[in-house]
């Protein structure tokens, strides 16, 4: 018998995992279908940022003493020599709420997800491979399903999200393309279970050296991660050899201290699908590494996964409720021009890392030596971009909205998932606007998160998507959000 749900999602990391939990709190019927019986067991993403950290916050699933989390402060770029190039420093707290920059062990975070997401009311079936998509019908796709034991059944669903990664299957089965932004360098990355502390002041180290770039990545103890460039003419034999992957690590472990939990070779990638969903107005949408890849320098690929998910979830819950489908299509057009800045900003971090020319290396140093000596060398890192237009954004808006304590109360749980409207006291809002949004209205204090939110915004009224994205404000901002619900949800 053929099994029918609102949502099916192919692949249970990190993406997967939280769109489900979402969709699920919604009420919609939501089904996970994963490949491999258990979580992967060794780590491989390393860092999430505070926009992750609300989200994962909001799942229920993190807290800044979680015991798999650690606190950083940012990145230091060094010279092989270790000279200090450029610094960026992140705040420890944002807004006094959550940690701004986060270093964990995944499979720990994987389970948690996975967790929340089965409290949340999905059916998460592991060890079922997804083998066949058909997309035929007008109002459903047809999963196909093999289990461990060889046997299959299908799946019906109103819509599906491959969240599978980057060998995508649904974005295969969709005939989707990449978009290549030429970054194609190939890492060694070594996991290791470290004897002793980590440093008092938790940084990741980029040390630029011509000879072998690598990185050093701080992570909860007892592990580190070590990634090494590979060298024109290595192949990845050649790197993974013991022998080889010791005489790496000895500088840095002179007297032992240190087992390899994972050692693999990576090639970074800066790719973008040219397409997030199915032609002809399709039902299959992708998301996280099945819809972008980049290098991992600035620590944005699973946070830009986690972004999908949220940005997702709240357009097919409304679609699921009878809202205009084309709703949907702001999903990429939002979200795709967003991470290719993010994919781009990588890149370049990449092209600076990755110098092997000593004489260029060497100018590079200088310049970057010289710009902190003149006192403009250090940065608190470039901010987020604002999102790709789109009708479900006024121009100009699209970035995430403030958070903190608001009466007690953090605003991300007065929020909770829902449209909300900060206003001064005084400034009108519109009952029927906000009853067919099924919107929180908050109304700023003298001082607190809400109040923050107006400052910012220089507005006496601010509104606020589901996901936790600036729609828009002032008078503007209400007509704009009248012609979106008319647009959208006028079914």
């Amino acid at each position: 018998m053929t099994e029918v749900f609102d949502v099916a999602i192919i692949g249970a990391g990190p993406v997967g995992s939280t769109l489900a939990t979402l969709l699920a709190r919604a009420g919609l019927s939501t089904i996970v279908l994963e490949r491999d019986i258990d979580v992967y067991a060794l780590p491989r993403a390393a860092h999430f940022d505070a926009e992750t950290a609300r989200s994962f916050r909001d799942l229920g699933v993190w807290n800044p003493n979680t015991e798999w989390t650690i606190s950083q402060r940012g990145m230091d770029f060094l010279s092989a020599d270790g000279d200090l190039l450029l610094r960026m420093t992140v705040p420890d707290l944002i807004e006094g709420e959550v940690t701004s920059s986060n270093m964990f062990h995944q499979p720990s975070m994987d389970r948690a997800l996975r967790a929340a997401a089965v409290g949340a009311g999905a059916d998460v079936r592991t060890g079922h491979e997804v083998v066949d998509l058909n997309e035929s019908g007008p109002e459903a796709v047809t999963l196909t399903v093999r289990g461990m034991d060889g046997d299959e059944n299908t799946v019906t669903a109103r819509w599906v999200v491959g969240c599978c990664g980057a060998r995508s299957f649904a974005r295969r089965a969709i005939g989707v393309g990449n978009e290549d932004l030429a970054f194609d360098e190939p890492w060694l990355v070594l996991d290791l279970l470290v004897d002793g502390s980590n440093p008092d002041e938790l940084r990741t180290l980029q040390v630029c050296d011509p000879g072998r770039p690598y990185t050093v990545v701080p992570m909860p103890l007892p592990r580190r991660r070590y990634e090494f460039m590979l060298l024109p003419g290595e192949s990845a034999e050649d790197v993974s050899d013991p022998g080889r992957i010791d005489a790496l690590l000895a500088p840095h472990f002179p007297d032992g201290g240190c087992r390899i939990e994972r050692a693999a070779v990576y090639t970074f990638h800066g790719l973008i699908a040219e397409r997030w969903r199915g032609a002809s107005n399709g039902r299959v949408l992708l998301a996280g590494d099945a819809a972008h890849q980049m290098p991992p320098f600035p620590g944005q690929g699973m946070c830009s996964g986690v972004r999908d998910a949220v940005n997702l979830a709240w357009k097919l819950r409304a679609v699921c409720a009878g809202a205009n489908a084309d709703l949907l299509d702001t999903y990429q057009a939002e979200r795709s021009a967003h991470v290719r800045t993010i994919i781009e900003a990588a890149v370049g971090f990449g092209r600076v890392i990755c110098t092997l020319d000593p004489a260029v290396a060497s100018m590079r140093n200088e310049g970057m030596l010289a710009a902190r000596a003149a006192g403009s060398g250090d940065t608190g890192g470039a901010p987020m971009p604002v999102l790709g237009r789109s009708d479900a954004l006024v121009e100009g808006a699209g970035f995430v909205s403030t958070d903190g304590t608001h009466d007690g109360t953090s605003l991300d749980a007065l929020h909770a998932g829902r449209w909300m409207i900060v206003a001064e006291p005084h400034v009108d809002v519109p009952e029927a606007l906000a009853k067919r949004l099924d919107a929180v209205v908050v109304r700023a204090g003298v001082d607190g998160a809400a109040r923050r939110q107006l400052r910012h915004c220089d507005s006496d009224l601010v509104i606020v998507r589901p996901d936790r994205i600036v729609f828009g404000w002032g008078g503007d901002g209400l007509n704009a959000l009248d012609a979106f619900v008319r647009r959208y949800l006028a079914n």
